[in-house]
């Protein structure tokens, strides 16, 4: 079990850590879930521009990292997958996003607008984690806000 407590100290987790090389059936048997299957281009799309606007210290572990916005990463998801409209990428974000929370990969308040990257982030090994900062060096940021007036 890997104890996590958040920012603040106003919630705590208590997550089972599975060995590194587990497979989907012994997850399903751990009653564990593994990364949402249902579109997992865009979802898997959305964690990682997620974890590009929230994991600010690659330096240190990726979680708790910092709170970002929904329109933050879906403008990094916008920019990886160009030519989809806004509407399409809505849809398909907030699909992505409610799976993502739902599994707890990603922590999401509908009310604020707010994202910040769920305790299962830090269950990923030591091992991964270079590869996840070189990810995140290759995805863009998000771009700054357009003033209203524009």
């Amino acid at each position: 079990m890997l104890r996590l407590v958040e920012r603040g100290g106003e919630r705590c987790w208590l997550l089972p850590r599975p060995p590194d090389d587990v497979t989907p059936a012994v997850l399903r048997e751990l009653r564990m879930q593994a990364l949402p299957v249902e579109h997992p281009n865009e979802t898997s799309r959305v964690l990682a521009a997620a974890l590009r606007c929230c994991w600010t210290d690659q330096q240190a572990s990726p979680w708790p990292g910092q709170p970002t916005t929904v329109r933050e990463v879906l403008d990094v998801v916008d920019q990886l997958i160009t030519g989809r409209g806004e509407e399409v990428l809505h849809r398909l974000g907030t699909g992505a996003l409610r799976r993502l929370h739902a599994s707890r990969w990603l922590d999401v308040d509908n009310e604020t607008q707010r994202i910040c990257l769920g305790p299962r982030v830090a269950t990923w090994p030591d091992q991964d984690l270079p590869a996840l900062r070189e990810l995140c060096h290759e995805l863009p940021s998000p771009r700054p806000e357009l003033e209203p007036n524009r």
